[in-house]
């Protein structure tokens, strides 16, 4: 039974993206294709892990600006 929930997992593919809003009502929507990870209170950036298939639904949603793949930064000195 382990082994097959392992398996599950490993076939639902999650991605994290970064969705620039519109307004903050948008965020509900947002919840039901996905774990918001972040809500921003001084810009409309949410973080948000959903399913590889969820991302174009998201981008779908009208009152989301941008979506992008989350990424780490490098600061050049």
């Amino acid at each position: 039974m382990l082994f097959s929930a392992l398996l599950m997992i490993k076939d639902c593919q999650i991605m994290r993206l970064i969705v620039r809003i519109k307004e903050k009502s948008v965020v509900n929507e947002l919840r039901s294709l996905g774990k918001v990870l972040y809500v921003s209170e001084l810009t409309n950036i949410v973080g948000i892990d959903t399913k590889v298939e969820d991302a174009a639904k998201i981008k779908k949603i009208e009152g989301v600006i941008d979506v992008r793949e989350s990424s780490k930064g490098v600061i050049a000195v």
